[in-house]
């Protein structure tokens, strides 16, 4: 049932992510297009599909939850769909000025949601999964919790580049450490 609850939000923020895709494209020609918002989209993305895998190993690896770790997970979950519908916009009205320009009012916020789907993660592999502290995940998961927070922060386009092409690489080394 829990992998239920949790898929069903997860198919949420997927469609979330790729409805904001397809307004991307339709308004392409009367809006102009930012990469980085796409490479944040990108990022969520994979982190979802990677999640979805998790979710469904849960089983297997903890057959049993209380409730109160059912709602903890169902909070991780919420915090990747909020995610995915803040970088990317879900109707043309709201990118009439431009992907960048919607990024850096509104969408920006949806890696505050991402860093805090990081953290509740991270303490899921402390509390749930009694994985070690300093272990090769946590090595991981701190600069990729870290990143997403600094960009939000930064208002030196510069700065969120190099942390956007800095935390794709990253990104990629974790889901390959966790498979």
């Amino acid at each position: 049932m829990m992998a239920t609850v949790l898929s069903m939000i997860l198919g949420l923020g997927v469609t979330r992510l790729l409805l904001g895709l397809v307004t991307v494209f339709r308004i392409r020609r009367t809006a102009p297009v930012d990469w980085m918002p796409l490479a944040w989209a990108g990022i969520v993305f994979v982190v979802q599909l990677q999640f979805w895998w998790g979710v469904n190993q849960l089983p297997a690896i903890r057959p049993a939850f209380a409730f109160g770790d059912f709602v903890f997970l169902v909070a991780l979950t919420l915090m990747l769909f909020l995610s995915a519908a803040l970088l990317l916009p879900s109707r043309a009205e709201d990118e009439s000025e431009g992907l960048r320009t919607y990024f850096e009012r509104d969408g920006r916020y949806g890696l505050l949601a991402f860093a805090s789907f990081l953290v509740l993660g991270f303490v899921v592999n402390l509390w749930f999964f009694r994985e070690a502290l300093l272990g090769l995940w946590s090595v991981l998961d701190i600069p990729m919790i870290v990143l997403p927070v600094a960009a939000f922060l930064s208002k030196s386009r510069r700065a969120q580049t190099w942390i956007t092409v800095l935390y794709v690489p990253l990104m990629l080394v974790d889901v390959w450490v966790s498979l």
